[in-house]
């Protein structure tokens, strides 16, 4: 059956299941649900097509709509796509903040004394889009979303991720076999297959009604479903029988040739025209014909156009010439000889007036060597990185490399281009460029960078044998070439490794070493990170004593802050290290620092989750997952995730098991080993507080068994009391105790606080009765105001252990204790065991009254905390980079789950509980203390 949709007065055919899903999404943008849809499939498949109804039927709806083409030699040009579809709404750039003012200032090529991060671009945007839905819904269409410029699209990718509570949906389409980021953002995916026989006759009888039989036949069986083909195939061979007879082998090749075919039926001067117009997309009608006037020898006006318009080969549009489709202006760049094209960017860098697209067209026209060129490039690259367009820089490093005659010269600017290939993570490109850089003279510095980049693009660095070596062997390369700050930036990555892995304790003696040896401060934090993630063992009480000397008010620099809080958290203070952390998520937060942010955040969530917050750690681990996609940091987002998984498994969340299974398929996947140890420890948490204690055992043993591919060697400290319940209530305590010598030796010699506590309130739990009662009051005599959940649970062991030697009286008192300060963290599932113990004394003890924050999820109930500190919706998205609109969406759902009726009565409802806990009788200091801990800001 015909479909009779019609997309701007014409009639899709065989589209009615695709169709429905576009205007699906405008259906759910009517009721103020934004979304994000990716459109995929092949050239000429229908993709622009959907669009264009699209387009059509959210105008008639009133939904207003922003749109942007992609275009392939737009590509190295920083932020133009998003230029473009932002143009009609950049009259209300004032009301963004200044910061956001600036950097899209920045972006845009209009303020070049200003260094923006590129993530306060793509918050810029953000809320320029959310403020231009007020009045009415927005649709943003991105048609050819894989040639958009890498700037661009990260902005937009942050934008879709961003949509679930806005008045702004996204559709973008990206051709089949082309990576984008939009295709990764986790939103639903729309893939266009051939037309069927039945449609692909409807559509070729339609257009090519005339078309002889034999014709007829040998278009549908070429075409193969393909629209475009259909129409376009039929076109060429009705008018020249042998286009057909050689056949191109493939369907692209089919089409570009059948548009070639149309381009040779327009005049000399009109393809001249074309071709200035395919080299320069962002050219303008005058600039085109300027161009070709130059080329032409003489005069082009605007009627040479009109062969081109009549045939369907462009259209005019704000001044521009809009190619009909991609492929054609593929044909006419193709069509064009190697002296032409030449002549062609010669004469558009003299008519354009943009220094910018003057200067690539130069670039492009230039022959052999020119160090003045070249230099401008470098200086080009330079600007484009300060701005945040990295693929930018690295393509006009790249183009400068080739037009420098120094050997050094050229060899550096290689380098620079493939250390930021690098950071976009095009690996293939880093072993072009250092490919041609090696044959170079590069200097010991140089050939120092190269043996890194060599290292980090290798495919199995992280198992390869003798890589620590490498590493160390470049670093002092590094710095005895003078440059000690890269020496030791350049042993960060291998220290992580370290962490993660399993190397010989020589190998992490041997990294200690070198990285003291650098030649930075003895209290460098990058140090410090480094020494402690290589370590720990061995410099954990060298780094408590070098971190303690750091003073927070001293520390403005929020990447030192983040490793100092790693170097602490690294050597077992967690509650130190959560401070500088703290600091750093604040600071990177205010900056807009999204990649940095992302990490910080995955270890303040963990060092949060062991402080028992486990709300702020949960927020933290969700906040990071969600960052570190936009900022491509897949291992970070993951780990994030299963640290959220943990908090919400020491708070009694019956569905974590649904949660650690995505993340812990990737990273089995990757063949993640150590990295997989959260999950392990989540599980075991989970199954822990629902008695499940033979589950626990077997989900936590793998995290403490060298012999398990889980085995992590750091990971235990937090996981010992864990892996000591789990033991010793499923008769495995000598199993426990065996594993537990070598962890008392390194808390006897090393003194991590993190393990030196666990193991405190383990020790009751191994022993035999005769020890077990002084080891129980050992461990609660110990200060445990940083891990009251440590501490609850002893009181909770204790008393179970006091009960069952029918010592009640004395049971009831620790039994209770243990109720209210499981009560004050909300670990639901274990305040139950606790009040069934208690009943079982002879006690009565009423049902936990649930805590208002317990109804929210961990990020409601960030935006609670800081509405009810007095921020506007503006204000605490511009904290959380959300919308103010999806602040107000998120406190719209708020509200009802309070019981309250205005953001007025938001601190009461907070503090209710709280409040409660606070006047009880049986309340210690240290517990109203660590109630009070609870209502602070994560932020």
């Amino acid at each position: 059956m015909q479909d009779l949709t019609r997309t701007g007065g014409s009639v899709l055919i065989g589209r009615e299941d695709e169709v429905a899903r576009v205007e699906a999404v405008l259906d759910h943008l009517r009721s103020s649900m934004g979304e994000a849809l990716v459109i995929g499939g092949a050239a000429g498949i229908g993709k622009s097509a959907l669009l264009l109804h699209g387009r059509w039927r959210a105008e008639a709806l009133g939904i207003a709509v922003l749109s942007v083409v992609g275009v392939e030699a737009e590509a190295e040009l920083a932020f133009a796509a998003l230029q473009q579809l932002l143009l009609p709404v950049l009259d209300q750039v004032e009301g963004l903040p200044r910061p956001q003012r600036q950097a899209l200032a920045a972006a845009f090529g209009l303020a070049e004394e200003i260094d923006p991060d590129p993530y306060l671009v793509a918050l810029a945007a953000h809320q320029l889009v959310s403020d231009a839905a007020g009045a009415e819904p927005l649709l943003l269409i991105v048609d050819d979303a894989h040639w958009l410029d890498r700037s661009s699209l990260g902005v937009l990718s942050f934008i879709a991720r961003r949509l679930e509570l806005e008045s702004v949906a996204l559709i973008a389409a990206v051709r089949e076999g082309h990576a984008s980021p939009l295709s990764e953002v986790r939103s639903p995916v729309l893939e266009i297959g051939r037309l069927s026989a039945t449609a692909s006759a409807q559509l070729l009888d339609r257009d090519a009604p005339d078309l002889h039989p034999v014709a007829r036949a040998r278009v549908l069986a070429e075409a193969a479903g393909n629209p475009l083909a259909l129409v376009e195939l039929s076109r060429t061979l009705a008018s020249a029988s042998d286009r057909l007879s050689q056949e191109p082998p493939t369907l692209t090749a089919r089409l570009e040739r059948a548009f070639a075919a149309s381009l040779d039926r327009v005049p000399a001067q009109t393809r001249l025209c074309l071709l200035a117009a395919a080299l320069d997309p962002r050219a303008s009608i005058e600039e085109a014909l300027a161009c070709a006037t130059l080329l032409h020898g003489g005069s082009v006006t605007l009627s040479d156009l009109d062969p081109a318009i009549a045939a369907g080969i462009v259209e005019v549009a704000d001044m521009q010439l809009r190619f009909r489709h991609p492929l054609i202006r593929s044909a006419v760049r193709q069509g064009a000889t190697s002296v032409l094209l030449l002549s062609t960017y010669a004469a558009l860098a003299e008519v354009v007036t943009d220094p910018e697209r003057s200067l690539w067209h130069r670039a492009m026209a230039a022959i052999g060597f020119d160090e003045g060129l070249a230099a401008e490039l470098d200086t080009h690259a330079e600007r484009a990185r300060r701005r945040g367009a990295a693929t930018v820089a690295a393509s006009a490093l790249e183009r400068a490399a080739a037009l420098s005659s120094d050997s050094r010269e050229k060899g550096e600017r290689l380098l620079r281009s493939a250390e930021l290939a690098y950071e976009l993570g095009s690996a293939d490109t880093v072993r072009r460029l250092i490919g041609e850089a090696s044959s170079l003279e590069l200097g010991s510095l140089g050939e120092a960078r190269l043996a890194w980049l060599r290292q980090m693009i290798s495919g199995d660095v992280w198992v390869e044998a003798g890589a620590a070596k490498t590493f160390v062997t470049i670093a002092r390369q590094m710095s005895a070439a003078g440059d000690t700050d890269m020496a030791i930036r350049s042993l960060v990555p291998v220290a992580h490794r370290a962490w993660w892995t399993r190397p010989e304790e020589r190998t992490r003696r041997y990294l200690v070493d070198a990285a003291e040896n650098v030649g930075v401060a003895d209290d460098d934090a990058r140090l410090l990170a480094v020494i402690a993630l290589a370590n720990p063992e061995q410099t954990g009480p060298s780094v408590l004593r070098r971190v303690s000397r750091k003073r927070l008010t001293g520390v403005h620099d929020p990447a030192e802050a983040l490793y100092l809080g790693i170097a602490a958290e690294k050597a077992g203070d967690f509650a130190r290290a959560r401070q500088f952390l703290a600091r750093a998520v604040e600071r990177l937060r205010e900056e807009g620092r999204l990649g940095l942010l992302a990490q910080a955040l995955v270890h303040y969530a963990w060092t949060a989750t062991h402080g028992d917050d486990w709300r702020t750690g949960e927020a933290a681990g969700v906040e990071a997952a969600g960052l570190a996609r936009d900022s491509r940091q897949l291992e970070f987002g993951l780990i994030g995730e299963l640290v959220a998984t943990l908090a919400r498994a020491l708070r009694g969340d019956p569905d974590v098991e649904q949660m650690i299974t995505g993340p812990e398929q990737v990273l089995a996947a990757m063949n993640g080993g150590p990295l997989l140890a959260p999950a392990y420890i989540a599980r075991g948490a989970s199954a822990l507080a629902e008695g499940r204690y033979e589950d626990a055992f077997r989900h936590l043993w793998p995290v403490f068994d060298p012999s398990e591919r889980s085995f992590h060697r750091f990971m235990r400290w937090p996981a010992v009391l864990d892996l000591a319940e789990a033991g010793a209530r499923s008769g495995r305590s000598d199993q426990v105790a065996g594993a537990f010598v070598e962890l008392e030796a390194i808390a006897r010699d090393s003194e991590p606080p993190i393990l030196r506590a666990g193991l405190a309130c383990a020790r009751p739990l191994l022993a035999d009765d005769e020890h077990a009662e002084l080891l129980f009051v050992a461990a609660l005599e110990q200060d445990l105001t940083d891990y009251r959940f440590l501490h609850a649970r002893t009181l909770f062991s204790f008393g179970c252990w006091l009960r069952r030697r029918r010592r009640s009286a004395e049971s009831r008192v620790h039994l209770r204790q243990s109720v209210h300060v499981f009560d004050l963290l909300g670990a639901v599932r274990w305040s139950g065991h606790a009040r069934q113990e208690l009943r079982a004394t002879g006690e009565k003890v009423g049902r936990r009254t649930p805590d208002a924050r317990d109804r929210l999820t961990a990020q409601e109930l960030q935006i609670a905390e800081l509405a009810a500190q007095g921020l506007s919706n503006r204000e605490i998205g511009e904290r959380l980079f959300l919308s103010h609109r999806t602040i107000g969406s998120h406190l719209y759902r708020i509200f009802p789950k309070l019981e309250i009726g205005s953001r007025t009565q938001l601190r009461d409802a907070l503090a209710a509980a709280a409040s409660r806990d606070e006047q009880s009788d049986d309340s210690s200091e240290i517990e109203a203390r660590a109630r009070r801990s609870l209502l602070r800001i994560s932020n």
